[in-house]
Formats: C-alpha cells, sequence, structure tokens
C-alpha cells in the first residue's frame, strides 16, 4: 500500500498505470483435500509464476529488510497477491500481462508439485484497474486514498470473475479527477458537461 501509494504521489512522466489483485480459485479446497504443505507449495509456485510472467520492469511491492530493497508480488492474504504495473502506454497491455500470468498458472504441470494436483490443476481468478494517472496535483494530495480506492476496485473485479467462475482477467479503466477515481466513461461525460 506504502509503494502504490508513494508511486501514486510523485510519479509525473507516465500516463497509465494498472493495480491486480489475484486469488487461488477454491484454495481451501486444496488446503482441505491434500494438507497444508501442498497449499503452501500452491502459493509458492503461484508466487514465482507471477514474478515470472510480470514484465521485469513491471515491480510488484517492495520488500523491507537489510539495506536493499528488492521488488517482489505483495502477498495480501492467505491467498491473495497485489502487483502493480507502473509504465504502460494503455489499458489494452495491462489486459494482456494479467492474461498472460493466468494463463501461465492454468498451464502450468502442476503434477510436478504434487502427483494428486495433475487431475486438480490450480487456477487463479484475477482483477484489474487500469488508472489513467493525470495531473500529479489531482493525486498528489489524495494519494492514500487512491491507493486504497485502487486496490479495492480490483480486489472487487477479482471477487466478480471469481463469483462467476469466470476463465478470464476482469478490468475496469478509471482516471483520476479531482483527487478521486472515477470511471473513464463518467470522466468523459464530465468533460463533456464541462464543455457545454
Amino acid at each position: 500500500m506504502e509503494r502504490v501509494e508513494s508511486y501514486l504521489a510523485v510519479e509525473q512522466r507516465v500516463r497509465w498505470c494498472s493495480v491486480g489483485v489475484v486469488d487461488i480459485t477454491s484454495f481451501k479446497r486444496y488446503n482441505d483435500t491434500y494438507g497444508h504443505a501442498v497449499g503452501d507449495l500452491i502459493i509458492e509456485r503461484v508466487a514465482r509464476i507471477l514474478s515470472d510472467q510480470i514484465r521485469s520492469d513491471d515491480f510488484l511491492a517492495l520488500e523491507r529488510g537489510g539495506t536493499e530493497a528488492r521488488d517482489l508480488h505483495a502477498r495480501f492474504g492467505g491467498d491473495e497477491f497485489c502487483f502493480l504495473i507502473p509504465q504502460l502506454p494503455g489499458c489494452v497491455e495491462a489486459t494482456e500481462i494479467a492474461e498472460r500470468f493466468r494463463q501461465a498458472v492454468a498451464g502450468y504441470d502442476w503434477g510436478s508439485e504434487d502427483d494428486r494436483l495433475a487431475d486438480d490443476p490450480v487456477g487463479v481468478d484475477v482483477g484489474v484497474v487500469c488508472l489513467r494517472m493525470g495531473s500529479i496535483a489531482d493525486r498528489r494530495g489524495s494519494a492514500r486514498t487512491l491507493a486504497a480506492e485502487l486496490i479495492r476496485r480490483a480486489d472487487a473485479l477479482m471477487y466478480e470473475a471469481k463469483s462467476r467462475r469466470s476463465d478470464r482477467v476482469h478490468v475496469t479503466a478509471v482516471a483520476v479527477e479531482d483527487g478521486a477515481i472515477v470511471d473513464i466513461v463518467e470522466s468523459r461525460r464530465r468533460s463533456a458537461e464541462r464543455r457545454r
């Protein structure tokens, strides 16, 4: 949360970024059926796949420790992860990156982790919010609120994917206006009203 907040408060060069939330589909069932050791293997492998699939210049979160910090995925809870893709030309690229990750998890040879997973492969549900950054003046004073709202929206999209048992990434596009997050459609309507 601190890293997203800091990024929103200071970034001036970028037009688009995205925040995503990932949840391992039916994770409790894996834990209950195969035990916590297999559950831990699943979490570790999904984390590695996430790290592998996100572009090398995307960052996922800041791990604090020692004198150096390195970019990593952020584990949000038992089986949830969050990521930030900071420099995008638009929303399409964020969707492609998230979909590449979702497909990599679905296509992974889960039987190599545990024989029982060969017939019960792991999947993920992903929600992504693409943010048109706007001016830094609109973001600086409200970066903490904006970061929380982006993560909340991405989380809601992930739950939408989960509830629909969707095998695609759920995405929305938003913008910052007057220190608040608005849907892109709403942003266009407001701009048209101002021009009248």
